[in-house]
Order: C-alpha cells, then sequence, then structure tokens
C-alpha cells in the first residue's frame, strides 16, 4: 500500500537520524514540575535533511518496559495517547492494518500563549519491534489522504520523518531509554525563532504528560474522555 510504503520509507530516515552523533543540545530541563522526576529531559536539533528547518531529539530514561511505555505513545483504540497528552485537540484512526499500521488525524491546541494557532495533521504511522535491540519504535511521515481535507479552523501542517523509540535500558529491565523525534512544518506565517522555541518545549512538556500518565498507570485504567492527566 502506498501510505504504508511511506511511513516504511520514514522508518528507514528516522533511523539514520537515530544513528546520528551531530546533534547540537538545545535545551536540558531538571526543573520538570512532576514529583520525583530526577532525569532530566535532554532536548537535541540538527538541521532537518527533508526541509529548511530542523529536526529535534527528545530522549529521558522512564519506568517500564519498552511494550507498554510505547502503548502511552501511540492513539486509541491500540493505545492512550489522548488521555494524558494535553497537545491534542483530537484525533482520529481513520484506517488501519494488524494494529502495526494506522493512520491518524490529529489536531492540536493553539500553543506558545497563542501565538501558534491550532494545527491539523493527517500523518501514515508504522509501529515496528526491532527484535536485534529489543527497540519498539514508531515511525510516521504526513501524507494526503482523500478523506481528510483541511480544516477551516485550523492550518494543516505537515510532519517530516518522525516517531519514538523505546530503547531497553541496559542492566534494568525495568526501564526505558525513550527518545522521540519531532520535525513540523507548521506552515502558515510564523517566525522562526517562535518555533524554534516553542518545539523544545512542547518535547518536554510531552516527557511531563508522559511520565504522569505512566505513574497514574492510564493504560490499566478505565478510558476517561473527560480527565487527562
Amino acid at each position: 500500500m502506498e501510505y504504508r510504503e511511506k511511513a516504511e520509507k520514514a522508518g528507514e530516515k528516522l533511523m539514520e537520524y537515530y544513528k546520528a552523533t551531530d546533534w547540537k543540545i538545545s535545551k536540558i530541563s531538571q526543573e520538570v514540575s512532576v514529583e520525583n522526576f530526577e532525569k532530566e529531559v535532554t532536548v537535541s536539533h540538527k538541521q532537518s535533511a527533508e526541509f529548511d528547518g530542523h529536526i529535534y531529539k527528545a530522549e529521558c530514561i522512564l519506568d517500564g518496559e519498552p511494550d507498554e511505555i510505547i502503548k502511552y505513545v501511540i492513539p486509541a483504540p491500540f493505545g492512550v495517547r489522548e488521555s494524558w497528552d494535553k497537545t491534542i485537540k483530537s484525533s482520529e484512526i481513520i484506517h488501519s492494518e494488524d494494529e502495526d499500521f494506522f493512520i491518524v488525524r490529529s489536531q492540536t491546541h493553539s500553543s506558545a500563549m497563542g501565538l501558534i494557532s491550532s494545527r491539523d495533521f493527517v500523518d501514515a504511522v508504522i509501529l515496528k519491534h526491532l527484535d536485534d535491540d529489543g527497540i519498539v519504535c514508531t515511525n510516521s511521515i504526513s501524507i494526503e489522504h482523500p478523506d481528510c481535507a483541511a480544516k477551516d479552523e485550523c492550518i494543516r501542517g505537515f510532519n517530516h520523518p518522525g516517531g519514538t523509540f523505546c530503547v531497553p535500558e541496559p542492566g534494568d529491565a525495568m526501564k526505558t531509554k525513550v527518545v522521540t523525534f519531532l520535525q513540523s512544518d507548521l506552515c502558515g506565517m510564523l517566525p522562526r525563532t517562535l518555533v524554534e522555541t516553542a518545539l523544545p518545549n512542547t518535547m518536554i512538556d510531552f516527557f511531563i504528560g508522559l511520565k504522569t500518565a505512566i505513574d497514574n498507570d492510564l493504560l490499566h485504567k478505565p478510558p476517561n474522555a473527560d480527565d487527562k492527566a
């Protein structure tokens, strides 16, 4: 299928970024407002090979096994992302195959104190297990889909190859290094400095929300659409 092939190719590109060593640190946060969150979140960046912007990488070590943590990252019905990620206003899986490939449409809330308005994305996402390393990862890229015309109330954005790697932590089976990649073209008339400030902060907020969700064991609680961690 065309969309699945695009997600597969995005995964190949993402692996190149995962193995790259020429990252520059953008931000290190040790002041995340979650009780007992002692591990820092490191956000790095490098020039994207896909567009005139940066790809961002954020990483942190969290409690839990890779197969379980990845379920916090993917949307319902396969995961629980919407129950804790406060950047997401809405999301809907419009097509899926065997629980390892799906097309999701999502809309974000406005950010940066309203300076960045709501964005709309349509992404092809593939879930992969890299057996040699024990890594579980998502690989995704934005696509055009005939059933997903742009919404009038928000701007259509484009996500270049991105995703999240859940990597077993050597020597501790109950800890996972989570590495997430983001290279979003938010489109519209936005100053580059605004985007380069907003995206690293968004990635730190991602980890704050993710850790809170894991601590609250949201994966095993009944869904409640009105209660986000």
